[in-house]
């Protein structure tokens, strides 16, 4: 529902400088093997390589410093400093696990095993992982690249997919039913050295731009934006790039279809001469000439976060979680790889939201409050 409550720690409270929190491990703590959990584990499983070193950066994008006080207790200074509630220990980037040196996959902190088809060791990559968790029957993922709908007839009891041809294939199979989920991502546009005076994008141009461009279900972004509403968080300004020319092309994440999709619909629209299209390059590109889309780029990985982060490109499309965990944690992660962002000058696109493929009979499913997929037997725990 949204609210904190104890997981890994017991209990939590504010340090007397107001910005570091005291954590206290729970009791119980153990790793899936058995071992008891310890504020020294903590620390090594978000640093690099689980050694005593620098944190690792999606860690420190979140944690300024973490500091063991005794075995069950630890001082943990976050990036964005709140004096109610430390959300950002609930993201996934913090999550504690310990590497096994007999297996490719570290070990959580719930009595959960993880075994894969293949021999990491060999370069054999795995086809399937089965998940051993708790209680509950062992899940088995497939790793399944190509078409959708090959993985519907293989058998699997759950898919979750926006491909629109895997949901018109499952309507004609009884033996499955969808469930639409949450709209849980919203992508936008970033635009380094855009005025805060720019138009913005109709509600209207967004619907279009979802209607037109993006293979699987979408619709124009719906505000209110959490970006627009924060007023408590402790985020430097950064500045903004002058320069005089940016390359002539929009940048996306090459691993994002939804996002590919638009930024392809960018360059098309602004090759129009139309009065529509014109109202929205007004809003896209208010300072043309000056600023072009000519082409779509997809990179991923170290190249998307050195493109962000040197700003020299004309726009980039990018998605954003549309309920964050830690809106003020989220909106830094953001800046820490574009720096020269104005949170302010954040034009939102559209949201999109996968289905969930449900074998009948099969896969409990429910969904929580931020839009994950949360899976049980039926009748049976989660």
């Amino acid at each position: 529902m949204g609210r904190v409550g104890p997981g890994l720690a017991a209990s939590w409270r504010l340090d007397a400088d107001g910005r570091t929190w005291l954590v206290t491990l729970r009791q119980d703590a153990r790793f899936a093997d058995g071992s008891p959990v310890t504020s020294t584990d903590v620390r090594a499983g978000w640093t690099a390589g689980g050694s005593a070193g620098e944190l690792r950066p999606g860690v420190s994008r979140l944690v300024e410093s973490v500091v063991p006080i005794s075995s069950r207790e630890l001082a943990v200074t976050l990036r964005s400093h709140r004096t109610d509630v430390p959300f950002a220990l609930a993201h996934s980037d913090l999550a504690v696990a310990r590497l096994d040196p007999g297996s490719p996959w570290p070990l959580g902190t719930r009595a959960s095993r993880i075994a894969a088809d293949g021999d990491p060791s060999r370069g054999a990559a795995a086809s399937a992982v089965t998940v051993t968790r708790d209680n509950l029957p062992p899940v088995r993922f497939l790793v399944a690249p190509g078409d959708s709908r090959d993985s519907l007839d293989r058998g699997v009891d759950l898919l979750l997919t926006r491909d629109p041809m895997a949901l018109e294939y499952a309507a004609t199979l009884p033996q499955f039913q969808s469930v639409a989920m949450a709209w849980r991502r919203v992508h936008v546009l970033l635009t380094p050295g855009r005025a805060r005076s720019a138009p913005s994008l109709s509600e209207d141009a967004r619907q279009a731009l979802a209607a037109d461009a993006v293979r699987g279900e979408a619709r124009g972004a719906r505000g209110p934006f959490w970006w627009k509403m924060l007023t408590d968080c402790e985020i430097p300004e950064s500045p903004s790039p002058s320069r005089p020319s940016f390359a002539p092309r929009i940048v996306y994440d090459a691993g994002d279809g939804a996002a590919r999709d638009i930024a392809e619909r960018l360059v098309g629209l602004a090759r129009g001469s139309t009065p529509a299209t014109r109202a929205v390059l007004d809003a896209l590109l208010p300072d043309r000439p000056r600023r072009k889309y000519e082409r779509a780029n997809g990179v991923t990985g170290e190249a998307l976060t050195l493109a962000l982060r040197r700003g020299n490109d004309a726009g980039y499309v990018f998605a954003l979680d549309s309920r964050p965990v830690d809106a003020c944690g989220g909106l830094q992660t953001l800046m820490d790889d574009a720096r020269w962002l104005d949170p302010e000058t954040i034009v939102p696109l559209i949201e999109t939201r996968m289905h969930a493929i449900v074998r009948r009979g099969r896969s409990g499913l429910a969904a929580e409050w931020d839009g994950g997929v949360v899976i049980a037997g039926p009748g049976g725990p989660r």
